[in-house]
C-alpha cells in the first residue's frame, strides 16, 4: 500500500496494511541529529528524516512572500514531483483569516464581542482568499487540505460558541464545502479544548481532525466517541511524552482510544503538535515511531 493510498483509507475508515503515520514539519535541529549531519539540512536530508521516521504525511504552508512571484506553493511543487509522500496544503479558516485583518488580537475580539459590523465582511473576505489559496495548493499537488483555525485554547474556545455559529461556523462550512467539491480530504486544525464544539465541527462536512491537544487520554477518548466513524483523527501523542520513560506504553494507549476497532482505521499518528522541534531528542522520536511502525494491525 503506498504512502497516498495508506492516509486515504485511514480518512475513508477503510483497513490498512500498516498504522499511518504524518506530522507537519521535522525542524532542522532534530534532521542533523537524527542523520549525524555536520553540515546543513538540504532537501534530501530531509526526505530521508522523514523516511526514518516511517511517516506517510506531511504538511506545507503557503510561503506568502513568494506570492508577487506566484510561487506560494513552491515547496509542493518540489515535495509532489520528487517523493511519494500524502501533501496536505495549510490554509487559514475564517476566525484565524479574518484576525490576521486586525492590527491586535485583542481588538478583534473585541470587535466580535460588540457585534461589529465589518466581521461577516472580513469573514467572506477571508473565506475568498482562503478557498483560491487551497485551489492552488491542490493544483500544484497537494492531495489534501487542513484548514487550521485556532479557535480555542486548554479551556475552551476563544470566544463563545454561539458567537462561533453566528459570524464563523457558517464560513467554515462553505469553505470546506467548496474545497471537498475537489474529491480530496478537508481536515480540520485547532489547538486546545474543542469538546464544545464537536458537533459543531462535524455538521461543517470535514473529513478528519487534528490535533487532539488536550490535557488527558481521557478526553482523546470522549472526541472519539464523539466521531466515531465520522472523522479521521490525527495526532493527539502530546510532545512531553517522548521525554517519559513509558514513552512507548503513550503510544499504545493513544492507539487504543483512537483506534478502537483496527488500529489505523480513523486514525494518523503523529503529534498534536504537528512539529518535531530542535529541543526533542531524536533517539526518542525515532524510539516511539518504530515502536508504533512495527505493531501489527489488528
Amino acid at each position: 500500500m503506498s504512502k497516498i493510498n495508506r492516509i486515504l483509507a485511514a480518512t475513508r475508515f477503510e483497513k490498512v496494511d500498516r498504522i499511518p503515520k504524518g506530522e507537519f514539519y521535522l525542524e532542522d535541529g532534530l534532521i542533523i541529529e537524527l542523520l549525524g549531519l555536520k553540515d546543513r539540512v538540504t532537501f534530501n536530508h530531509r526526505i530521508e528524516a522523514c523516511e526514518r521516521c516511517k511517516l506517510d504525511a506531511l504538511a506545507f504552508s503557503p510561503s506568502l512572500s513568494l506570492n508577487a512571484e506566484n510561487r506560494v506553493w513552491e515547496e509542493i511543487k518540489q515535495w509532489r514531483k520528487e517523493t511519494d509522500f500524502f501533501i496536505f496544503a495549510i490554509i487559514d479558516g475564517p476566525f484565524q483569516g479574518a484576525a490576521k485583518l486586525f492590527t491586535s488580537f485583542t481588538d478583534y475580539l473585541l470587535a466580535i464581542a460588540k457585534g461589529d459590523s465589518i466581521i461577516p465582511e472580513l469573514v467572506s473576505k477571508a473565506i475568498a482568499a482562503n478557498v483560491e489559496l487551497g485551489f492552488q495548493a491542490l493544483a500544484s499537488g497537494a492531495n489534501g487540505i487542513i484548514i487550521a483555525d485556532d479557535i480555542a485554547y486548554q479551556n475552551g474556545t476563544f470566544i463563545s460558541p454561539s458567537a462561533l455559529r453566528k459570524y464563523f461556523f457558517p464560513g467554515l462550512a462553505e469553505e470546506v464545502m467548496l474545497l471537498r467539491r475537489e474529491k480530496v480530504p478537508v481536515f480540520f486544525h485547532a489547538d486546545g479544548n474543542l469538546l464544545s464544539v464537536l458537533d459543531d465541527i462535524l455538521h461543517c462536512g470535514f473529513d478528519g481532525l487534528h490535533s487532539l491537544d488536550f490535557s488527558s487520554i481521557s478526553d482523546i477518548r470522549k472526541v472519539r466517541m464523539a466521531t466515531d466513524n465520522k472523522l479521521c483523527l490525527m495526532g493527539g501523542y502530546d510532545l512531553g511524552w517522548f521525554e517519559a520513560e513509558n514513552r512507548a506504553e503513550k503510544a499504545l494507549q493513544l492507539l487504543e482510544v483512537t483506534s478502537p476497532g483496527e488500529w489505523g482505521t480513523g486514525y494518523i499518528f503523529g503529534s498534536s503538535a504537528g512539529i518535531l522541534g530542535s529541543n526533542l531528542k531524536a533517539k526518542k522520536v525515532l524510539d516511539v515511531y518504530q515502536y508504533v511502525d512495527n505493531l501489527l494491525v489488528k
